[in-house]
């Protein structure tokens, strides 16, 4: 039988899970765009990479100041500093909303030849736009529950897991997992699991964020990798994707 931590002990474990959750996803980010973007002055790209122009760069820096957000609040709740928390938490809305637009703006562009070696370039047009829409879903609904402390910090975890996908696809894995298609939702969905053993060590049960939002998101990585051949997706890429000026 799950034990159920005193309040005290599970508050302070709770600041070392979340805080330590973030950072794993923040270096699974710095990994993922190292050689691209964090390091691409130092680092050879790889053949794939596309050419980093204003567009891609100035998603990289809201997708990095987000991230390094992320990192941050956890910290200064388990500093007790709520209200800057709060306060930063608006700054965190605001920086989402623009990756969600840029986000947007950088998959359509990427349909014009940014999706090297990604097979056909509408078809890999799903993987990039659910994920940026799944993150725009739950971010919107972590800020609406931010006052439900427990919903809200789970919400924001599994908004993160979401995108950081896109990073773990850049990381250069060994050669037996190299060539298996959708490797990168692993490093993500192994979080959602770690949160959902956390819980019920911790409490006894599974907080209902990870039980849906976790299926959500692992719903919507089988979704997506199912409807990206299909004509009508391919249709939906193309028509997206004239929309961009060339």
């Amino acid at each position: 039988m799950a034990t159920v931590q005193a309040p005290m002990v599970r508050w302070r474990n709770d600041r070392l899970f979340y805080t330590g959750a973030s950072l794993y996803l923040a270096i699974l980010t710095f990994a993922g765009f190292a050689r691209s973007f964090f390091l691409s002055h130092w680092m050879t790209r790889s053949a794939s990479t596309p050419e980093i122009g204003r567009l891609l760069v100035t998603h990289g820096l809201f997708f990095s100041a987000w991230i390094g957000l992320l990192v941050v609040q956890p910290i200064l709740i388990a500093n007790r500093r709520r209200e800057l928390h709060r306060k930063l938490g608006w700054v965190g809305a605001a920086l989402a909303v623009a990756m969600v637009v840029f986000g947007n703006l950088a998959a359509i562009a990427a349909m014009h030849g940014g999706f090297k070696g990604l097979g056909d370039p509408y078809a890999f047009y799903a993987v990039p736009f659910f994920a940026i829409q799944g993150f725009a879903v739950l971010v919107g609904l972590a800020v609406m529950w931010r006052e439900k402390a427990e919903t809200h910090k789970r919400l924001m975890l599994l908004a993160a897991i979401v995108i950081v996908e896109a990073a773990v696809a850049r990381i250069e894995l060994a050669p037996v997992v190299a060539g298996a298609p959708f490797t990168f939702f692993v490093a993500g969905d192994l979080l959602i699991f770690a949160g959902m053993a956390y819980d019920k060590l911790s409490r006894g049960r599974v907080h209902k964020a990870w039980i849906w939002g976790g299926a959500a998101v692992i719903a919507s990585q089988i979704g997506k990798v199912l409807i990206s051949h299909t004509e009508p997706w391919m249709a939906f890429g193309r028509a997206v994707a004239g929309l961009w000026p060339v």
